[in-house]
């Protein structure tokens, strides 16, 4: 009996030892076999690689030594043998195309990859093992694993035009993509702002067209600055990149930003463009970026590019763009117009159709294989073997499968990584606010809407990050990238079925940040969450073990702020900004203390809720307060109306006005007779008018500048669609967009009915959030008496700030200098108390 005992003691006691090594692995392999037992890794271990996998080699070599501390020894074979680490290709498995079969005994290790892919896939789980937060480095426990990738295109695009990245940075990424078992790298070397990659049939396409700045070919943009700026790859740099990735056992695939924007093309070859007279803007406000296609000479052009790019990327694909096409530019243009008449085309959706045809026949001509954006469907039928990245949204992938194309999911709403994480952080918005929770949440087939023989034309996912709002702070391309890349990993690879957000991100925070941060990325760590109720701030942090520092100031925490231990007592909970700190280089966004939301509701059912709220604990002080309706996770049906604040029962303010919850309403309240006496109410109707999630929170908040009545005037006429009352409005998310770019002696004008007293005011230009449009050369001046004026901060970056010390009257931008932009866009002041 007490033997019975003990051996069930000691069976509970592995168990429990087996479960509490937790091997966090991203993405999340198919299938995981646990066992008793450890294999420490022999000082001098030898590793075996099979014949078909030797260009990894000194890849696997340098990987198993940084992760386990060991200097291995390699030797070319096929035979797995007592205590070494074997990497074996095994064509006969029966196992999908980049599968592997990982094994951990007491015999040593051996990863059987159906490919070399395979192996190499192996190769980071065997890595991620090593690296799991409760293993020891240079042992692994035993363990069986099967695993392949549910999709067999896991891409990530990376923008080198807009800013250029070097070299050594395109490695670096390319060794994070193969660390999450993703194995194309999309490399956009051209577009209007750059043309990156060395042509030597065109040589001014990086001799001129590779550099922006005073002087150059091409203006200054996205915080280049009045200096030379730019960069380009040379054929041997594009081969050294191709042959790197390889070894890591990732394809790169070129694109070449054809026929629009390419402004980096015409201003380098400007016959290569329409011959008009007109400046048509693009959706990004070039001119002149359109490649001509009634000029018969230009395919003999593209004939020569490509060649030499098929020369130097091996892999069967070449992106040819296609997206945003200022189809402007051949309406006015007198050689594409000749096409038309010639063709008896009716539209110049027809001429873009022509130039892909164009195109195709010459891609075909060397071997390859053209993917295109979602747009090079618009026109008429295009090659049937035409791959299609859709990247304006999920419909776009569904119509392009549903035409028979193989298709790569990449809706910008999901999985473009230049937009915004958060309301507060710097990134695109037109899209959504991206956090890597909603990115994960991504489903690429959509079941309901493709028949299954449809469903097999999806043929993978892709992410993407422009890099517009790159240029700071340093290193935003990897805060922007991870651990966004690592959500996108999964969504690639693990069965749809496995996929749970609190399993991933326990995983995530417990092992893989550690191991991000081991591979040198400066990623985005989660924020705190902040509450302020009753007098105190609770902080939670993101996950155990994280380190919370906080700031009492209204400033950003830094590394040397106090350190969050216990809730805080204070009333002025405005001041104070929390942020998680990782390491010397890792750190999340700051967040301010939040008060409990006033309401929510979450319901899928088509239903009209009336909701009350008494609000008066929540209500502390006079001032204009914001009532604002926050969908979660995307979940906005239904419309809100009949909004009202009640003061001791009697109606302060009401709004009847239906307002959509897609749209995030806000409505502004004014209080000025408040005492601690006084009760608040809110009321408000919300109807969700379709059997669909509506799941929604409603926040009221002071805020915290003042709004006084001002009147705007400007030099500059306004573009319509951005009139200069946004500057009067105090909305933060409306601004004013001239219909003309700014020059010297350009000026705008804010007046205030009556004179503010305030501490400072900050001025700001460009479009909230972006560093675009902004003024570069310029200052701030304001008067007391509307009269005459004291010359205040120069504009850094589009921003100036004043410190009046009276009331101030107004306040106006004066421009010294053009901003190098088609336009100047400028937004609400920030007036603080």
């Amino acid at each position: 009996m007490k033997r019975s005992i003990l051996l069930i003691a000691i069976f509970l006691s592995s168990l429990n030892a087996i479960q509490a090594q937790q091997l966090d692995i991203i993405p999340k392999p198919v299938k995981v076999e646990q066992k008793e037992g450890m294999f420490i890794i022999p000082s001098s271990v030898q590793i075996i690689v099979d014949k078909k996998v030797e260009k990894s080699a000194d890849y696997i070599k340098a990987s198993v030594s940084k992760y386990t501390g060991i200097s291995p020894v390699i030797s070319i074979g096929n035979t797995h043998k007592k205590n070494t680490i074997a990497f074996l290709v095994d064509e006969k498995m029966n196992i999908p195309n980049d599968g592997y079969k990982l094994t951990i005994n007491k015999k040593g290790i051996l990863i059987k990859g159906k490919s070399s892919n395979g192996v190499l896939n192996g190769l980071q789980t065997l890595l991620q093992i090593s690296s799991a937060k409760d293993v020891k480095k240079g042992s692994v426990s035993f363990a069986k694993i099967e695993d392949y990738p549910r999709f067999e295109w896991r891409g990530m695009m990376l923008d080198c035009s807009r800013q250029f990245f070097d070299k050594q940075t395109v490695l670096n990424y390319i060794d994070w993509l193969a660390a999450h078992k993703m194995n194309i790298f999309h490399w956009h070397l051209t577009d209007d702002n750059g043309w990156r990659a060395e042509i030597k049939s065109m040589p001014d396409l990086t001799l001129k067209g590779a550099w922006r700045g005073p002087g150059e070919v091409l203006l200054p943009s996205y915080g280049s600055g009045d200096k030379r700026y730019g960069g380009f790859y040379t054929q041997a740099d594009m081969k050294e990149v191709v042959a790197y990735a390889s070894a890591r056992g990732i394809s790169v695939m070129p694109e070449i930003e054809i026929p629009g924007h390419s402004r980096a093309v015409t201003a380098s070859y400007p016959e290569i463009g329409c011959a008009i007279s007109q400046e048509l803007k693009s959706v990004q406000g070039e001119v002149k970026n359109v490649w001509c296609v009634g000029r018969e000479e230009n395919y003999q052009i593209l004939d020569s590019i490509i060649r030499e790019f098929s020369e130097m990327f091996p892999f069967e694909y070449i992106h040819v763009a296609g997206d945003e096409v200022n189809r402007a530019n051949w309406e006015h243009c007198p050689k594409c117009q000749a096409l038309m008449a010639k063709e008896g085309f009716t539209d110049s959706f027809q001429l873009q159709n022509y130039f892909f045809k164009r195109v195709q026949a010459i891609v075909d001509k060397y071997h390859k294989k053209t993917d295109g954006w979602n747009e090079i469907l618009k026109g008429g039928e295009i090659n049937p073997n035409t791959l299609i990245s859709a990247w304006q949204g999920i419909s776009y992938g569904i119509e392009s499968a549903k035409k028979g194309y193989e298709t790569i999911m990449m809706p910008g709403q999901y999985l473009y990584f230049d937009m915004a994480q958060s309301d507060t952080e710097r990134g695109h918005r037109w899209a959504a606010i991206t956090d890597t929770k909603r990115a994960y949440s991504f489903e690429p087939i959509p079941n309901d809407d493709l028949t299954p023989e449809q469903q097999k034309l999806i043929k993978g996912v892709q992410g993407a990050l422009w890099s517009e709002y790159l240029d700071r702070p340093t290193r935003f391309v990897e805060y922007q990238s991870y651990p966004r890349i690592s959500a996108l990993s999964e969504i690639g690879w693990s069965k749809k079925e496995d996929k749970n957000w609190d399993d991933f991100y326990g995983r995530l925070t417990r092992s893989h940040l550690q191991r991000l941060a081991n591979m040198g990325i400066a990623f985005r760590d989660f924020p705190p969450t902040a509450i302020y109720q009753n007098g105190t701030i609770t902080v939670t942090p993101p996950y155990e073990g994280a380190v919370v520092r906080y700031d009492a100031q209204g400033n950003e925490p830094t590394r040397q702020s106090a350190l969050y231990t216990k809730p805080i007592q204070t009333k002025d909970y405005e001041q104070f900004m929390f942020r998680t700190f990782f390491n010397e280089d890792v750190a999340s966004p700051a967040v301010k203390a939040e008060k409990l939301p006033v309401a929510n509701w979450n319901t899928s059912k088509v239903e009209v809720l009336n909701i009350s709220e008494n609000i008066s604990e929540h209500v502390d002080k006079n001032g204009i307060w914001y009532l604002a309706f926050n969908p979660t996770d995307g979940s906005a049906n239904g419309v809100v109306r009949t909004v009202s604040l009640y003061e001791n029962d009697k109606v302060l303010q009401s709004f009847s006005d239906e307002k959509t919850l897609r749209s995030k309403p806000r409505f502004r309240f004014v209080i000025e007779n408040y005492n601690e006496k006084n009760t608040y109410r809110l009321d408000f109707t919300v109807e969700n008018k379709e059997a669909k999630e509506s799941s929604v929170k409603v926040n009221f908040n002071c805020s915290p500048y003042l709004e006084p009545e001002v009147k705007v005037t400007s030099s500059m006429a306004e573009n319509p669609k951005f009139p200069m009352a946004t500057l009067e409005d105090y909305n933060i998310e409306s601004y004013l967009r001239t219909d003309v770019p700014c020059a010297n002696g350009d000026w705008i004008l804010y007046t205030f009915t009556n004179p503010v007293t305030s501490s400072k005011i900050d001025v700001l230009t460009g479009i909230p959030h972006h560093p675009r449009f902004i003024v570069n050369n310029g200052y701030v001046e304001y008067s007391y008496n509307g009269i005459d004026f004291i010359k205040g901060d120069a504009f850094d970056y589009g921003n100036a700030s004043i410190y009046p010390k009276q009331p101030v009257k107004a306040v106006k931008i004066v421009i010294t200098g053009t901003n190098n932009e088609p336009l100047m866009a400028s937004q609400d002041l920030r007036i603080n108390p």
